[in-house]
């Protein structure tokens, strides 16, 4: 099964809370990073999200059982980002830490009416895949920006979580492009139209979007399933008139 294999590699580079030394987070340097923590707020709302999140994709592949297996295993790594991120908030003294849950459950709320059509799962599963490498490549980022040595480490670790995530998700179009290649064409559609699903409850960053090394990962990911990467597709579509 797809899911004994992404386990195992979850497994063998799991790290936990209790692991992150807080108590040697560099707090004069924190106190200059308004900026990095503004996005980690977003990022905590986006990991706090999935509760409402996943299981909407799980029902949507309900008949695919390596489908809801890596997807609860993705729950699980999403609430201990969301863990993680809200606990650094909170030791470097984030302002707006009382407020943070109140906040989440009203996103959550704001979401409770989105409606997923089963006929477009590998949209959706694909547009997950996309949001993952983006995720990713948003916590490196933030590990490269910030000069706080403790939150170095946690990008680092939920970068390579989140790049699992990723690969997960794209084994999981692999299985479905093998058992009807038809699906091919949808898959590049939706990569095209890309829409990272934490935008139902947060404004995603425009640098975020136009990252461009997330694009480019993205069209390798993409080349690597179809054949032909978003870029490509668009050219011919150009070329052709």
């Amino acid at each position: 099964m797809i899911y004994e294999e992404h386990l195992r590699a979850a497994e063998s580079s799991a790290w936990s809370i209790d692991s992150i030394r807080w108590g040697a987070i560099d707090h004069r340097i924190a106190r200059d990073e308004a900026e990095i923590h503004a996005g980690l707020r977003d990022a905590a709302m986006i990991e706090g999200y999935l509760p409402t999140f996943a299981p909407r994709l799980m029902l949507l592949l309900w008949d695919d059982v390596d489908a809801t297996a890596i997807l609860s295993m993705e729950l699980y790594e999403g609430l201990k980002h969301y863990t993680a991120l809200r606990r650094y908030l909170d030791v470097v003294g984030d302002q707006r830490s009382e407020s943070s849950v109140r906040e989440l459950v009203e996103a959550r709320a704001r979401t409770s009416s989105i409606q997923y059509d089963r006929d477009s799962a590998v949209t959706y599963l694909t547009h997950f895949m996309c949001s993952e490498l983006f995720a990713a490549h948003f916590f490196r980022r933030i590990g490269a920006q910030t000069r706080e040595p403790v939150l170095a480490q946690l990008m680092d670790y939920m970068s390579r979580d989140e790049l699992r995530h990723s690969a997960g998700a794209g084994a999981l179009l692999k299985k479905r492009i093998t058992a009807d290649p038809s699906v091919v064409p949808e898959i590049i559609s939706a990569a095209e139209n890309f829409r990272h699903y934490g935008s139902d409850v947060v404004e995603i960053p425009l640098a975020e979007q136009n990252d461009f090394d997330a694009i480019m990962a993205m069209n390798r990911k993409i080349r690597q399933l179809c054949g032909l990467s978003p870029t490509e597709h668009l050219m011919e579509e150009m070329s052709n008139g």
